[in-house]
């Protein structure tokens, strides 16, 4: 018989239950958009030579920031998962769960052996990577990150293939540890995270290099100012202004605008090259005036 107060406490606590994981995973959900806003757009300006933290951006920048490296992880993981679920169904549980004496099962036996073979060779590599880096600096970060959700992904689920196995043929199957379970899932978290990460870096690179590539269609930059500036590079001008009655006495061109905040401008030649010119940062004052020119 149940407990009339019992049941009216779990009544209770049910709404606040679902509040409080709702939140957990709203906060941890903000945490990761963060984390991933942050890795690109320290990407694209780590190309550039500028630190983030001069840009001052906020939480919510980086969030918006993070859904460029986010969307087609996501979508690939979800297509992904979709696949192999039905691959499961249709596939692999019937093969694996078939009588001993079939050759489905004789052949998923196979494979499942292979697999854990392949699997455990993948790891063992990764963690001789980790122990010798030098061992593995010819491979992408982005392709040791998915190896390791890989690998771990399979194991995993290989393991839950013996468990239903040994269920299906063993009247008194035997209590599984917690550990190994527990050791995958916290090795494939890291490797999902890792490779979403990295997937964010290389998007970020390659949107610092599209940018450099296409300075010229940027507005152009008009810079003036009361003294003499410490800008100059390939394509930039400096002009002095003879007037009397200007308050400014120097005008730069050949200059383009990557980015503005609330108190300055980044501006750079139009001719820029990684590696070789600057990346100036003009603090607003009343000492200079900028002028943008649409193209």
């Amino acid at each position: 018989m149940t407990n009339p107060t019992t049941k009216k406490q779990a009544d209770q606590s049910g709404p606040w239950t679902r509040i409080s994981t709702l939140l957990s995973q709203t906060v941890l959900l903000s945490a990761l958009l963060y984390y991933f806003g942050w890795v690109r757009t320290q990407a694209v300006w780590e190309y550039f030579g500028i630190d983030t933290s001069l840009l001052g951006f906020s939480t919510p920048d980086y969030a918006l920031r993070s859904i460029n490296s986010t969307i087609l992880p996501l979508i690939g993981f979800g297509i992904l998962a979709l696949s192999l679920a039905t691959l499961h169904r249709t596939v692999f549980l019937p093969a694996a769960t078939a009588a001993r004496s079939t050759s489905r099962r004789r052949l998923a036996d196979g494979a499942i052996i292979a697999c854990y073979a392949a699997g455990g060779l993948t790891l063992a590599a990764i963690g001789i990577g980790f122990l010798i880096p030098a061992s593995i600096n010819w491979a992408p970060t982005i392709a040791l990150s998915f190896m390791l959700l890989t690998a771990t992904g399979l194991i995993a689920y290989l393991d839950h293939l013996r468990s239903l196995q040994m269920r299906m043929t063993s009247r008194h199957p035997r209590e599984k540890s917690s550990v190994r379970p527990s050791a995958l899932a916290a090795l494939a978290a890291i490797g999902a995270l890792w490779s979403v990460s990295s997937y964010a870096r290389t998007n970020g690179e390659q949107s610092a290099r599209d940018v450099a590539d296409h300075l010229n269609s940027r507005p152009a930059i008009a810079l003036y100012s009361v003294g003499r500036l410490a800008v100059s590079g390939p394509g930039i001008s400096i002009t002095e202004i003879s007037q009397k009655d200007s308050k400014y006495k120097f005008c730069y061109t050949g200059l383009v605008s990557l980015i503005h905040t609330s108190d300055k401008y980044l501006l750079t030649s139009q001719q820029w090259r990684h590696g070789r010119d600057a990346v100036y940062v003009i603090p607003i004052s009343g000492d200079v005036r900028i002028d943008a020119i649409a193209r």
